[in-house]
């Protein structure tokens, strides 16, 4: 637990110098409450229980990215229905949250193991917003893959 403390304290003083990015809240729904339609897909998992899921919404003009690592696989076009299932049925302890850009629109929705940690910061000079996960299993040096 300290780890990922120190971990996303580093993240978020890393990028709060860089003067790129800003951070962004999300507000916790339902899982219930996530569209049924398309998304873009990216799954984290180190174990069975420390899982997290991204739907990005296509084509809306801001791309909604979880930052790679060797435990992140892009899924690619999907719907939540199967992730959903397996969180309520497998994973139990999780959050569910909306994630909306700077002007409070809805790009993405992220499902997220509560034995891992995330950060959201908008990458403002690229035009997207990136989710950070931070998992215990990955150890304190986490290596982010380009």
């Amino acid at each position: 637990m300290h780890l990922r403390i120190r971990f996303m304290t580093g993240v978020a003083l890393a990028l709060a110098l860089m003067g790129c990015e800003s951070h962004m809240k999300s507000i916790r729904i339902d899982a219930a409450s996530v569209p049924d339609r398309s998304y873009v897909v990216t799954v984290h998992e180190t174990n069975p229980l420390y899982y997290a899921v991204l739907f990005d919404i296509p084509d809306d003009g801001k791309p909604v990215v979880m930052l790679h690592t060797y435990a992140t696989t892009r899924i690619g076009r999907d719907v939540p229905g199967p992730y959903i299932d397996r969180f309520n049925n497998t994973i139990r302890g999780y959050k569910t949250l909306q994630i909306d850009d700077q002007e409070g629109v809805v790009r993405a929705y992220l499902m997220v193991s509560n034995l891992l940690d995330h950060f959201i910061s908008e990458r403002k000079k690229e035009g997207r917003i990136v989710v950070y996960i931070s998992d215990p299993n990955l150890g304190d040096g986490q290596r982010w893959v380009p």
